[in-house]
């Protein structure tokens, strides 16, 4: 199984500390909260992420690509749900994932699914052998 640490994200030095758990694998963050509308320091957080080698994966659902575009503030993947903004009608679900193709997955142990070579693929490495689409291609 899997564990969430909840951490308040304007509390940067709360987030440094969170981040210092030896099992974290990413920062989960929303550009504009919803409801509170709050807008998070993309740029404070991803040096965070950085020092902890852990991706950060911004929830940009709120603010769409049209306001903020997360990447260029330092996250790594970002999600975003079609079904609000981005297709303007709600008769349809969906979904989907921005891979910025920046974060070095074999960078430390967290991510061994991409960074060791994979037996069902012959012994191929997804960060070697794909690079910067490494999360693209495995996903």
């Amino acid at each position: 199984g899997w564990k969430c640490i909840f951490v308040d994200v304007d509390d940067v030095p709360s987030v440094r500390k969170a981040m210092q758990q030896p099992k974290v694998k990413g920062l989960w963050v929303e550009s504009l909260a919803n409801p509170g509308g709050i807008v998070s320091d993309l740029r404070a957080l991803s040096a965070v992420t950085r020092e902890a080698g852990v991706p950060l994966i911004v929830d940009n659902t709120m603010a769409t690509p049209f306001l903020c575009r997360p990447i260029e503030h330092g996250a790594d993947l970002v999600v975003h749900s079609t079904t609000k903004f981005l297709s303007g009608h709600g008769n349809a679900m969906g979904g989907c994932v921005v891979d910025s193709g920046k974060f070095d997955w074999a960078k430390n142990d967290k991510f061994p699914a991409l960074a060791l070579p994979e037996p069902a693929y012959h012994g191929l490495a997804f960060q070697e052998t794909f690079g910067d689409l490494a999360f693209t291609i495995y996903g």
